[in-house]
């Protein structure tokens, strides 16, 4: 079964809210009350993307797109806002809008990677609808606009570059003069892009507790609406849950679960889950590996943090084991990387 392609129903309930015109005419065509709607966690992407429609219909030039980004508070994101408002760096709040989109909106597919020049955060339409993936790119990009002003704490300014794969549409500079960054229409890909020496800028909002605690629970939201998907990925979030908590719990580090104690997690029998990660060519220790090397990158990177910290973080029992791991990845000690 292909997944839902469904989206916060915050973005519908603060949609109607917006005074354009009665709920009741928004909702002409979506198959919802305003009542059932107050209820709902997510919405299914056809009933924004109508709402959408009778939106644009009422209001008097194309820029509401922007207009309705900016109304979307940090409150409408739910755990994944407040996770990239907390996130250390500016860098790691695209990430979190990258890696944990999904914990609100499968409408679109987002990944962070960098170029000689830009951090860029790519997103992705998954719904097939034309006129509706340009309305909530447009959004979307204005949210992200949103969100890195609140940690540079001043507008975004022209180095912010905002790419729009639709060509321009009509009141095309009204469009534009929404954003505080540059516009590009008809690019090769939907994207916003920072400049690349913005990626390690210190957020001034940092809370490692609240960051932590919400990147967690974005990760269980995505698993608990998973229907069918992949269980090495299934089995990388428990995993990632697991070094997360230890960061919260500093002097308090356990091992991380077994191969047996998450197969139980899962309800399954130990060789199912063998099998089953089998068929998507890996192993749990595959897995484990994978993700011990990215936190060690990135645990590294935080100076308070000693090399011995970081390899009980990782749930090496011994800091010597933690080093030939390390060894073997990068060709190079934990010291030694640190320095470079």
């Amino acid at each position: 079964m292909p997944r839902t392609i469904e989206l916060s129903a915050a973005y519908a309930r603060l949609t109607l809210q917006s005074g354009v015109a009665p709920a009741e005419e928004l909702l002409r065509g979506v198959n919802l009350s305003e009542e059932a709607l107050a209820g709902m966690e997510f919405i299914d992407a056809p009933d924004l993307a109508q709402l959408f429609r009778n939106y644009d219909r009422h209001v008097q030039d194309r820029a509401w797109t922007t207009r309705l980004g900016a109304q979307f508070n940090i409150a409408a994101h739910g755990p994944l806002g407040f996770a990239a408002l907390s996130a250390p760096t500016l860098g790691e709040a695209l990430d979190v809008m990258g890696t944990l989109n999904e914990s609100r909106n499968t409408a679109l597919n987002a990944r962070t990677y960098a170029t000689s020049t830009h951090y860029v955060l790519r997103l992705e339409d998954a719904t097939g609808e034309p006129d509706f993936a340009q309305w909530l790119m447009e959004v979307v990009s204005k949210v992200l606009e949103e969100l890195l002003s609140a940690i540079l704490g001043h507008p975004v300014g022209k180095n912010v570059l905002i790419s729009l794969s639709h060509p321009p549409p009509q009141d095309a500079e009204l469009v534009i003069a929404g954003y505080d960054g540059t516009v590009i229409f008809g690019a090769a890909q939907n994207s916003i892009a920072v400049p690349l020496a913005w990626r390690h800028l210190p957020s001034p909002l940092f809370d490692e507790s609240v960051y932590r605690a919400n990147v967690i629970k974005c990760r269980e939201l995505i698993a608990a609406r998973e229907q069918v998907g992949s269980i090495a990925v299934a089995l990388r979030n428990r995993l990632t849950n697991h070094f997360d908590t230890q960061l919260l719990q500093p002097g308090g580090a356990s091992s991380p679960p077994t191969l047996e104690q998450v197969a139980e997690l899962m309800h399954l029998t130990p060789r199912t889950l063998i099998r089953k990660l089998q068929r998507e060519e890996t192993a749990y220790k595959n897995v484990l590996e994978s993700l011990r090397r990215e936190y060690a990158e990135r645990l590294l990177q935080d100076a308070r943090l000693k090399v011995a910290d970081v390899a009980e973080i990782l749930g090496y029992r011994e800091a010597a084991n933690f080093t030939r791991a390390f060894k073997r990845w990068y060709g190079e000690s934990p010291a030694a990387w640190r320095r470079r």
